[in-house]
Parts: C-alpha cells; structure tokens; sequence
C-alpha cells in the first residue's frame, strides 16, 4: 500500500502544547472513569516502564498520524479504526505515567510514626481521663477503662485511642451532652490510631507478613494499562496497512527497547512531568505487550 504522503509539521510536543496541553493529572482523571467500565477480566498487573512506553507510542502516532494527510487516509483505507482513540494514545500514556507514580508505595518511616503519636497524644489522654470519670459515676464500665489505662509504650497508646474511640462511640447515646469531645475529633483519634496499629509492632510479637489487597490507585493503574493494550493493536495495524513489514520500526510494540537510552531520553526531553518522574514500574510486564 503507498504510504500517504506527509508534510512538516510542528513536533507533537509543540502542537500539543498549542492547544492547551492538559496536565497529566487531568488526563488521569479523564481516563479514569474510562478504564474503570473495563470488564474485571481484560485488567491486568502493569509491570511495564511508563515512560518507555509512552515513547513508543508518542513514535508510533506520530509516524501513520502525525498529520492532517495521513489522519485522512487512514479514514478513508481503515473506516473500522477509531482515528480518534489512536490520536489521542499519548495522552493515555501520559496519564498511565501518571497512575503509575501515584500507585508507588509510600513507605512508613520514624518521622510519620511519631507525627501519629502526637496527635493522638492529647486526645487519647483527654478522653481516658474523661472515661475515668464516667466510670467512677457508673456511665462506663470501670474494668474496661482500667484495661485502657493500663500499659504502656507506643503500641500500647495506639490500641487506647482505637479502644476509646470505640468506646465513646458505643455509648454515644447515653453520654450526649455530657463530655466535649465530637464525633469528628473522635473518628479522628480512631482513624490514627488504626494506622498506627497497622505499622507498629508490639514488642515481642511476630511479624506475620499479611497479603495486601490491591489499592485504588494501584487498580487505576492496571486498568489504564489495559486500556492501552486494549487500543494499540490498532495502531500497528495502522502501520501495517501503510508500511507493510517495516511496520515494527514504524510502530513499535509498546514495550521494545529498540531506541537506545539516550534516545529514549532524548524523546522525553518534551515530557518535562515523565523526567520530573520517578515512576518506573516494576519492570517488563508479563509476555509481550501489542
């Protein structure tokens, strides 16, 4: 088939930036709702380099659609292809660069276990000498409270404000009116003191390493990658139709590492939010992604 012919034209980064360039936070969130009507079974795990990716579709596109001549041709020799899905492939990567780094794990250092202790500090405080005084009138049980003063150490005052939160909230009705505390500061002490149970040890205990199940952002993460496994195959096809056996060059696959890493770096030079970046997945994704 003889390819459509083509004439210069400003750099996709350029004429992106003309119209407006979203951020890749708003792309997020355009295809998120989009990924999610995807069926359970078609989401799979990203494991792929997002930014790897996002230059093999960015060199794809701007090969069989990078102008007005070629998006025509491929309307009129490919009626069946969504032009306009494949046009907008780049910006799917963006987001799917996105997805990926706000699925990265946060991990839980000393800093953030003591900012926790300290805000829960004064509440839990506060709310068990409350409780000891509804004891001693007989509002609460006074071996339960007991319990809560007894102990020590951090685990320990993680597990009192869980416990007095619960405990308030147990009795809410008989105590209204009757301590200052609200609802919200009371959710509040047990939210933190549910996470702080989540990542302190008590001492001497095992540590059982307990099957974490998959998060919002990781989920969004896998569906946008299945949204672009979903719609590339149609790209190469497009490259094909146009460009026969060279269509690999043309279009590569989404994970081919056939550009060097300077030149992949050299691509992205454009993409100041993937530099900026740290977000690299997890490695290559299972078999050979279209």
């Amino acid at each position: 088939m003889a390819k459509p012919k083509t004439q210069p034209e400003k750099s996709p980064a350029k004429a992106r930036g003309d119209e407006g360039a979203r951020s890749y936070q708003a792309l997020y969130r355009h295809y998120q709702p989009i990924g999610a009507e995807l069926p359970p079974g078609e989401v799979q795990a990203c494991r792929a380099d997002p930014r790897l990716v996002l230059v093999n579709v960015k060199r794809g596109v701007a090969a069989v659609l990078g102008t007005k001549e070629q998006v025509k041709a491929v309307r009129e020799h490919l009626p069946r292809i969504a032009v306009d899905e494949l046009v907008e492939l780049p910006d799917l990567a963006r987001a799917l660069l996105f997805a990926v780094r706000e699925a990265l794990p946060r991990a839980t250092g000393p800093k953030e276990i003591d900012k926790a202790l300290k805000e829960i500090g004064g509440p839990r405080e506060d709310l068990l000498t409350q409780a000891e005084l509804f004891a001693r009138r007989g509002l609460l049980d006074k071996e339960r409270v007991a319990q809560i003063r007894a102990g020590s150490g951090k685990y320990d005052m993680a597990r009192d404000g869980m416990e007095l939160a619960a405990l308030f909230t147990q009795h809410a009705g008989e105590l209204e009116g009757l301590h200052p505390f609200t609802r919200e500061e009371i959710e509040k002490l047990r939210r933190t003191s549910e996470w702080l149970l989540e990542n302190l040890t008590p001492a001497g205990a095992r540590v059982e390493v307990k099957k974490r199940d998959k998060t919002a952002a990781e989920d969004t993460r896998d569906r946008l990658w299945a949204l672009l496994l979903r719609r590339h195959p149609a790209l190469r096809k497009v490259g094909y139709y146009f460009h026969g056996d060279d269509f690999e060059s043309v279009t590569p696959r989404l994970l081919s590492r056939a550009s060097s890493a300077q030149a992949v770096d050299e691509a992205l030079e454009e993409e100041p939010e993937a530099i900026a970046s740290d977000a690299t997945g997890e490695g290559e994704a299972e078999g050979e992604a279209p």
